[in-house]
């Protein structure tokens, strides 16, 4: 009897060493899942924030009247290069394409402006970059259509 006085105490301690490395493993697991949601909210606002700044700059598409039919969009926009306006949630640049009379979405034969609008959050950690084409009609002015649109992923 006097030999296992001192097993119940080495039992003891094995087992509260077990538990507290299964505590501690629970503990990263929900360190790393609050982190993981942290990063989805900051990409999720990041991508309200482009998308609240691409109709920002709908509204602007009358002021740009420098046509540039061959232009491509911006090479590094996560980078923000170049020339960007400012807007209220982020930063935005306007290209005019050019007239058309083919454009999606829209009637045959009836000549629209097309516009391209790339917009970037401001949010520097989770950036979202949106693209999109506008066609406005001479007819209404004041209502452009958004004929296509993109998401672009941040290259490397």
């Amino acid at each position: 009897m006097k030999h296992q006085r001192g097993v119940v105490l080495l039992v003891c301690l094995v087992l509260t060493v077990l538990m507290s490395m299964l505590a501690a493993s629970a503990l990263s697991d929900a360190l790393l899942e609050t982190r993981l949601a942290g990063h989805l909210l900051s990409r999720a606002q990041a991508f309200e924030q482009a998308e609240a700044t691409l109709l920002e700059a709908s509204a602007v598409l009358d002021r740009v009247l420098v046509e540039c039919p061959a232009c491509l969009p911006p090479a590094r926009p996560y980078a923000l290069e170049g020339q960007w306006q400012r807007g209220r949630d982020g930063f935005f640049s306007v290209q005019n394409l050019g007239l058309t009379e083919r454009a999606a979405h829209m009637p045959t034969g009836e000549p629209v402006r097309l516009f391209r609008i790339t917009a970037v959050s401001a949010q520097p950690t989770a950036r979202q970059v949106l693209e999109a084409v506008y066609a406005v009609s001479p007819n209404q002015p004041d209502a452009p259509q958004r004929i296509l649109w993109r998401h672009r992923a941040q290259e490397g």
